[in-house]
């Protein structure tokens, strides 16, 4: 646990075992506990720490126990090192954090989506026989993008319960088929925007798990046609770089972001422009999970005037 062997540790001052900024004190709490002995169990609260010897710090727990010998009272402690457990402890948190802030926005965006159908179907139901074809084209309409928009919470929800317990294996992607499946679902988007898509000549080859990909590219590419320029003008590329990863871009021709916006731009929750565009926080939140998970990073360069460019890195398949 600590990087010594028996014979290097016997013999030595405790503190060796202390990172330096624990030494004064916990010569003060071994005053105290021998002052008035008595059995500590593990996990009363203490925040631990230890030392390795190569200098890293660790988080352990302590139970302590008073022996009485013939050379006078001994303390006997058992030493546990928890640092998976206290990492399993701050991802759940992380999960759980995402997964409520999630499932508030989810409410408000279901509700209003719900409410938008139930009108216009009791419309419907009510006026069939003397509505216009152009009204009934404007109902239709409006029902098909609320439902695809519920549709799309529900699935970014499901992908976020699962992506934890998920095992996944890396894989060659087909990036042009993925890219174009995300165009098939942003088809409505994109015609009502009259957004002009450039597309690359090619892609270079990267690994990761294209369920998951696939939703990278959603978020960037919807949010590109959501803040970008009226109308939207969004150019899709990859390129190699020299450390063995593959860089993936979405750039649009938006009114750009300030710096402080980009610094929240991948927490969970955020919307830039929330009098503009109505829409459920977490995508970027996700993407930059599910990149994260894969072995990437996210990024982002923006000016303000001069539109955005959203990236993320995978490792190359070369």
């Amino acid at each position: 646990m600590f990087g010594y062997s028996r014979e290097q540790l016997l013999g030595q001052p405790l503190d060796t075992l202390l990172p330096e900024q624990s030494i004064e004190i916990h010569a003060k709490h071994v005053r105290d506990y021998f002052g008035r002995p008595r059995v500590r169990p593990m996990g009363r609260g203490f925040d631990l720490t230890a030392r390795h010897r190569d200098g890293t710090a660790f988080p352990v727990e302590i139970s302590l126990s008073i022996l009485q010998t013939q050379d006078g009272p001994l303390a006997l402690a058992f030493v546990t090192n928890i640092t998976l457990r206290k990492r399993a402890e701050m991802e759940l948190r992380q999960r759980n954090e995402d997964l409520d802030a999630f499932a508030h926005t989810v409410a408000h965006d279901l509700q209003a989506s719900l409410g938008v159908l139930v009108g216009y179907s009791e419309t419907l139901i009510e006026a069939l026989e003397t509505i216009s074809r152009e009204e009934l084209h404007k109902y239709l309409t409006h029902i098909g993008r609320n439902a695809r928009k519920m549709s799309n919470i529900v699935a970014e929800l499901l992908l976020l319960a699962s992506m934890d317990r998920a095992d996944i294996v890396s894989s060659t992607l087909d990036t042009p088929r993925i890219v174009n499946e995300v165009l098939r679902r942003l088809h409505y988007t994109v015609e009502e925007s009259q957004a002009e898509i450039i597309l690359p000549d090619s892609y270079p080859a990267a690994l990761g798990y294209a369920p998951w990909v696939e939703e990278v590219w959603y978020n960037y590419v919807s949010n590109a046609l959501k803040y970008g320029g009226k109308p939207p003008r969004v150019e899709l590329g990859g390129t190699a770089e020299n450390d063995g990863y593959v860089r993936f871009w979405v750039k649009d021709n938006g009114a750009g972001l300030t710096q402080q916006q980009q610094d929240q731009l991948f927490m969970p929750l955020t919307r830039i422009g929330q009098s503009q565009v109505k829409g459920h926080g977490l995508g970027l939140s996700i993407a930059k999970r599910i990149v994260e998970k894969l072995g990437g990073q996210v990024g982002i360069d923006s000016r303000v005037g001069q539109g955005s460019t959203f990236s993320f890195t995978l490792p190359g398949a070369g």
